[in-house]
């Protein structure tokens, strides 16, 4: 009915447009409008009366009917009006030309009284709703607790089965678990079930004490008239709303430390690694340094014999000029051995030289190379530098 009144009245507006524009609407189309609006309104009405009848009582509403026309008969004898004045009120009065069983039209208090119930009933059953939904979720929860507590018991005990009978109480010599572990392994695990079990004994008749104090001092209290009113329970709901409210903060606060620390953890765990990675850097040039340091040493021992050999050839040589200028008249034969030795000696010369030059440029590498070592080695913090410059 709205949809098409809708559409009969946006074609009469785009009527009117066409026609000449005017300012004021067709009186049709006002009326139209009007009748959209009641109809309307009256579908709401008529599905609010549905919804109340469908959880009303038919027998307490055929009582709350008879004792609403009771009124009504006790007000029209006390006002002692005519019976045809009655007949044009729409069938309200008692002679109004319809039974004592009839039902008349509401008022607008009683159609407001019904709403007010309507909707006193739809929040008690919201309210009815939420209070099973959070039992609901309680019990899920607490489900929830008991299996996690069950899984990791089960993980415990299957962890220590397996650590002290399958693989700690096998024999290395037959390959089979020893039947007396197997039953000590058993019995232990009996002895932690029953102390358990007398713990939660002892802590269920705790509870059961405690709530029988607690159910005799309410009784107490009820007898002494301690009992607190209505205005008391409103503000102890209250304060729970607040204290409720001031929990659900402080989750929030540790959900959001938990986020942060773990955050905090993998930035840790990187930083730990990258640390790893740096020490074991660190010992390989480390190594590195003191084979180095070796090499060195080595090259200076050889460095040192070679300058000795050097002197001692260059002293040698010294020695036989010296010979040969001393000598006045050498023969032909010693002339030539001379000759021959000098040559040798001075080729050794040049080998040696040689070997000098070698072993000094290759001195000078190492050299190189261990202050570049020491320069990459220099900015750990973990190790002082004075040590690397000492080698130098």
């Amino acid at each position: 009915m709205s949809e098409a009144g809708s559409a009969q009245l946006l074609a009469a507006q785009q009527q009117q447009q066409l026609d000449g524009g005017d300012d004021q609407l067709d009186p049709h189309v006002e009326f139209l409008q009007q009748l959209l609006r009641d109809n309307e309104f009256l579908q709401r009405e008529n599905l609010l009366f549905e919804a109340f009848l469908a959880k009303v009582d038919m027998s307490k509403l055929g009582s709350l009917a008879e004792e609403d026309a009771a009124k009504k008969k006790k007000a029209a004898r006390k006002t002692a009006l005519p019976v045809p004045s009655q007949a044009g009120g729409g069938g309200r009065g008692p002679g109004g030309g319809k039974g004592e069983g009839s039902f008349s039209a509401l008022t607008d208090e009683e159609k407001n009284d019904l709403v007010s119930q309507e909707v006193e009933m739809v929040q008690a059953e919201i309210e009815a709703i939420k209070k099973a939904g959070d039992k609901d979720i309680d019990d899920i929860r607490t489900l929830m607790e008991e299996v996690d507590m069950r899984i990791a018991e089960t993980k415990k005990d299957t962890y220590e089965f397996k650590r002290d009978i399958i693989i700690g109480a096998e024999n290395p010599r037959t390959g089979k678990v020893v039947a007396e572990k197997m039953i000590r392994f058993l019995e232990d695990k009996l002895r932690q079930k029953d102390g358990t079990a007398d713990k939660l004994r002892l802590k269920n008749t705790t509870t059961k004490a405690l709530i029988t104090k607690l159910e005799h001092q309410l009784a107490h209290k009820e007898e002494m008239g301690e009992v607190l009113h209505l205005v008391d329970f409103d503000q102890l709901k209250i304060e729970n709303q607040q204290y409720m409210e001031r929990i659900e903060e402080r989750n929030n606060e540790l959900l959001k430390l938990k986020l942060s620390t773990s955050r905090t953890v993998q930035v840790l765990n990187h930083l730990k690694s990258q640390l790893s990675d740096m020490v074991a850097a660190g010992h390989s040039l480390r190594r590195q340094i003191l084979e180095r340091k070796q090499d060195l040493a080595r090259f200076d021992a050889e460095y040192t014999s070679v300058l000795d050999e050097k002197g001692r050839g260059e002293r040698t040589v010294r020695r036989l000029k010296l010979e040969q200028e001393d000598i006045d008249t050498p023969t032909i034969m010693d002339y030539i051995k001379l000759k021959h030795e000098v040559s040798e000696l001075e080729k050794q010369l040049t080998d040696w030289r040689r070997k000098i030059d070698i072993l000094t440029m290759e001195k000078s590498r190492k050299r190189t190379l261990l202050k570049t070592v020491a320069t990459t080695t220099l900015p750990m913090p973990h190790r002082p530098g004075p040590s690397s410059g000492g080698a130098m």
